[in-house]
């Protein structure tokens, strides 16, 4: 949208508030666990739709937590307040859009019987996600966009949106984090786009967002993960068992895949009767995404990505422990097998500790 003509801003102007329907409010929904790309996408099409119809309510919501020190930091910098889901009233009657997310796709909390008037992602559909697509009035998604900001800040461009200093620092962060600065899966416009906000951005605000200050518990599961570590040939993992904060999943994942000799990481987890899988390459065309949804669709779960982050989820309620645990490490093995091309994968040997570490010694609470 780099050329905006007349006629392309008075067509997405008029689709946007077609799919409202004329509804006097609107709730935006991230994926549950948002990270800086979901939030920085919001506050963007929050700013679009108050625009657009300044008479329109516009809400933020999402499910899970916010996990990470520096989402939590950048929270308390988004121009428009992010709240729980539960703390949205008169769920009904409002319109909802799904930012860096689709319906159906296992990971955001919109409703069972809502069909979401707008849906702004980056990531492929999936055959879950399909069919209410087809039901919704506003479909954008760009697989070949390293974030969800760059397609919400073409908007705003193109709508001439005015960007404020705040909104420009959460949205070079988003795009940012999301591509690893501009380094992982970023497209040609995630990189204008980046360029383009980089001299609105508040410098000071951004740098505390990055450098977040940590909480002794990110030290405890960085110690956990460690301890933990196993590898096989160019795979390094980590086994976390039961924990607090889903978001340390992938934190770790990120964490472990710096080791120089590696080309995937996978980690696992347990939270909330799920067991939770984060998946890293280092490859730029490792289809990452393909390699979690075939791992783990076949065992019931869900999952999603690109080619370099991927992750998921299976419902093991009614599972024992001792089952949960023999699903975790086969997984471990079925992936490591699929990446490696290994087909009878037998022994996995500790990063750093003396012998293989097994997080699944105490009860599931």
């Amino acid at each position: 949208m780099e050329n905006c003509n007349d006629d392309m801003i008075a067509d997405l102007g008029q689709r946007l508030l077609a799919a409202l329907d004329g509804n006097p409010r609107l709730v935006i929904l991230t994926h549950n666990n948002p990270d800086p790309d979901a939030f920085a996408s919001a506050c963007g099409l929050a700013a679009v739709i108050g625009t657009l119809d300044p008479e329109c309510r516009v809400q933020i919501a999402y499910g899970g937590i916010v996990g990470r020190s520096e989402n939590r930091k950048m929270m308390q910098f988004l121009p428009y307040k992010a709240v729980p889901f539960g703390r949205i009233r008169g769920r009904d009657n409002v319109a909802y859009a799904l930012v860096d997310t689709q319906p159906h796709a296992g990971n955001n909390i919109l409703p069972e019987d809502k069909v979401p008037a707008i849906v702004i992602d980056h990531h492929p559909r999936k055959k879950s996600t399909r069919p209410l697509l087809r039901e919704t009035p506003f479909v954008d998604i760009r697989t070949g966009y390293g974030s969800c900001t760059t397609i919400v800040t073409e908007y705003m461009q193109c709508l001439k949106v005015p960007i404020s200093s705040a909104l420009a620092t959460v949205m070079v962060y988003g795009i940012s984090s999301e591509t690893q600065h501009l380094g992982r899966e970023a497209s040609q416009q995630d990189r204008l786009i980046y360029n383009e906000l980089v001299p609105l951005v508040n410098m000071r605000w951004l740098s505390q967002i990055e450098f977040s200050r940590r909480p002794r518990e990110h030290f405890i599961h960085i110690r956990t993960a460690v301890d933990n570590a196993f590898f096989y040939r160019q795979v390094i993992g980590s086994r976390l068992g039961p924990i607090k904060n889903p978001d340390v999943v992938a934190e770790v994942a990120d964490f472990l895949l710096l080791h120089e000799r590696m080309s995937w990481a996978i980690v696992t987890a347990f939270y909330k009767g799920n067991l939770i899988i984060s998946i890293r390459a280092a490859g730029h065309r490792a289809r990452a995404g393909k390699v979690v949804t075939q791992l783990l669709e076949k065992n019931g779960g869900t999952a999603g990505g690109h080619n370099q982050v991927a992750g998921g989820q299976l419902d093991c309620q009614g599972l024992s422990v001792a089952e949960i645990a023999k699903l975790d490490l086969s997984l471990i093995i079925d992936f490591i097998g699929n990446v490696t091309g290994v087909e009878n994968v037998k022994t996995i040997k500790p990063l750093v500790s003396s012998k293989l570490k097994d997080p699944w010694v105490d009860d599931v609470a």
